[in-house]
C-alpha cells in the first residue's frame, strides 16, 4: 500500500523536473537572441556613423582591399580574375612583352579601346613597315593576279593536250595490239621450228657419221668429233648452198615479172602510137 502512494509522487516529480528544464533551456535561449540582436544594434548605429570614426587602425583602401581579398573564394591571381571578369589582366606592364605591337594590337581587339586603353593606331602599319611589306611582296609574288590567272590556264591546257595524246597514243597502241601479238606468237613458232630443225639436223648427222664408222661409237671420242664437225661443216655448205639458189631464184622470179610488166607497158605505148 505504501508503494501505491509513493508511484504518484514519483511521478509528479519527474514531471516537474522536465517543466523545470524545458524552462530553463527557454530562457537561456531568450538571453542568447537578446544578445545577438543587442550585438546586431550595435553594428547598425556603428555603420551609421561617419567613416573618419569607423576605424581608426586601417585606412578605406586597406579596408576595401581586405574585403576583395575575402571575397575572393576562387584564389586566382589578380591578372586571372580580370581576365574571367573581361577585363584588362594588367594595369601596368609586368614585362617587356606587354610593350610589344603584337600585345598590344591583341589587347585591343579583345578588350576594345575603352578596355585596353591602347591607341588604335597601332594597328595600321608605319611607313617603315608598309616599304618593307611593299618589297616582300614584290619578291615573293611577282606577278600579277591576272599574269598568275593566264599561267594557270595555260598550264592547264597544257596538262589537258598532254593527256590527249598520251590517250591517242595507247588507242592507236592498242589497235595494233592484235598484229603485235600475231607477229610475236609468228616469232615464237619460227624460233621453236628452228630449234626443231636444228635437232633434227644434229641427229642426222650424228647418226650419218655412226653409219660411216659402222660401229657403235662413243659420242666423246675425238674420231666421232672430227667427223661430226666436217658433217656439219659439209652440212651448212649446203644449207649455204640452197639459199643461195633460193635467193637467185627469188631474184629470176622478179626480173621475169619486172621485164613482164615492162614489155607490157612498151606494148600499150606502142599500140597507142599507131592509133
Amino acid at each position: 500500500m505504501f508503494s501505491c502512494k509513493v508511484r504518484p509522487f514519483l511521478a509528479l516529480r519527474s514531471g516537474a523536473a522536465e517543466y523545470l528544464g524545458q524552462f530553463r533551456s527557454l530562457t537561456i535561449g531568450a538571453a542568447r537572441l537578446e544578445k545577438k540582436q543587442a550585438e546586431l544594434e550595435e553594428a547598425e548605429d556603428a555603420d551609421e556613423l561617419p567613416v573618419t570614426f569607423v576605424d581608426d587602425v586601417e585606412s578605406v583602401e586597406a579596408r576595401e582591399e581586405r574585403i576583395d581579398g575575402l571575397r575572393n573564394k576562387s584564389r586566382l591571381l589578380t591578372q586571372h580574375r580580370n581576365m574571367l571578369h573581361d577585363v584588362l589582366p594588367y594595369e601596368q606592364s609586368q614585362s617587356w612583352i606587354h610593350e610589344t605591337v603584337k600585345y598590344r594590337r591583341m589587347m585591343l581587339g579583345r578588350y576594345g579601346i575603352e578596355g585596353s586603353r591602347t591607341d588604335p593606331r597601332v594597328c595600321f602599319p608605319t611607313k617603315k613597315e608598309a616599304y618593307e611589306r611593299a618589297e616582300y611582296e614584290k619578291v615573293a609574288f611577282p606577278f600579277t593576279l591576272r599574269q598568275m590567272m593566264d599561267a594557270n590556264e595555260a598550264a592547264q591546257k597544257a596538262r589537258k593536250a598532254a593527256t590527249e595524246a598520251r590517250e591517242a597514243e595507247i588507242a592507236r597502241k592498242l589497235e595494233k595490239l592484235d598484229q603485235w601479238t600475231s607477229d610475236l606468237n609468228a616469232k615464237i613458232e619460227k624460233k621453236e621450228r628452228e630449234a626443231r630443225a636444228a635437232k633434227e639436223r644434229k641427229d642426222r648427222l650424228v647418226e650419218e657419221v655412226r653409219r660411216h664408222f659402222g660401229f657403235k661409237v662413243d659420242p666423246r671420242d675425238e674420231r666421232f668429233q672430227e667427223m661430226l664437225a666436217q658433217k656439219e661443216r659439209e652440212d651448212r655448205k649446203k644449207v649455204k648452198e640452197a639459199k643461195r639458189k633460193e635467193k637467185e631464184e627469188k631474184m629470176m622470179e622478179k626480173l621475169q615479172k619486172k621485164t613482164a610488166e615492162l614489155e607490157a607497158e612498151v606494148d600499150v605505148s606502142s599500140g597507142k602510137g599507131k592509133k
